[in-house]
């Protein structure tokens, strides 16, 4: 009897875990600035609060938490982990916008698909049930190569400074590839590109 009443519980447990659940949405971005990531929700209990340890690529950071549609309460964040409460019960919903993210996407980023996931989220129902998901939800996120209008500005704040002179160094030291650093289009980052950048501060 005790068997099977814990079978019953865990297998409420497994419905819970699997119709109640945060995932990012997918976004595109570009290199050097900022992008828009959505918490979206799935829940078909009424959820009271919620949390959720975000997985982000290299070189992309975490900005801005703010509620968006259903949630209307503040959402906040402490590192990587956002979280929110709300004294009205969110009642079900479908893929449902809470939350919007603002990430920053270094200029160094190579253009590319990374992925953005969820992890150790933590929903609460409005009648006191804890729903724990111990699978990570992923979205995709592309970034697009940043434009540089600027000849020599690696970073993209629109001027060519010791910035960007360590940025190159720092590309060069990594054998990493960023078009905006490849100043003779050899496709290649160099010395050449490196001594390039020098004349470029030398003649401002």
């Amino acid at each position: 009897m005790l068997l099977a009443a814990l079978t019953c519980v865990g297998a409420n447990a497994a419905i819970l875990k699997a119709n109640n659940y945060l995932k990012p949405s997918e976004a595109t971005g570009t290199a050097g600035k900022t992008v828009e990531v959505n918490i979206l929700m799935w829940n078909n209990v009424d959820i009271i609060n919620w949390k959720t340890d975000l997985v982000l690529p290299n070189g992309v950071t975490l900005v801005k938490a703010e509620a968006a549609e259903k949630w209307t309460e503040e959402v906040k964040s402490e590192g990587n982990q956002v979280f929110s409460e709300t004294e009205t019960a969110v009642g079900s919903n479908t893929g449902a916008v809470v939350a919007k993210l603002t990430l920053q996407i270094d200029a160094t980023v190579p253009a590319g698909e990374y992925e953005v996931a969820f992890s150790g989220t933590v929903m609460t129902s409005n009648d006191g049930k804890t729903i724990t998901q111990d699978d990570n939800k992923t979205a995709k996120l592309t970034v697009e190569e940043g434009g540089q209008d600027i000849e020599g500005d690696l970073n993209g704040d629109k001027y060519v400074t010791a910035a960007d002179f360590q940025m190159m160094l720092d590309l060069i030291a990594a054998d990493q590839y960023l078009k905006a650093a490849d100043l003779n289009n050899d496709g290649y980052v160099t010395a050449a590109d490196f001594q390039k950048l020098l004349d470029i501060i030398a003649a401002q």
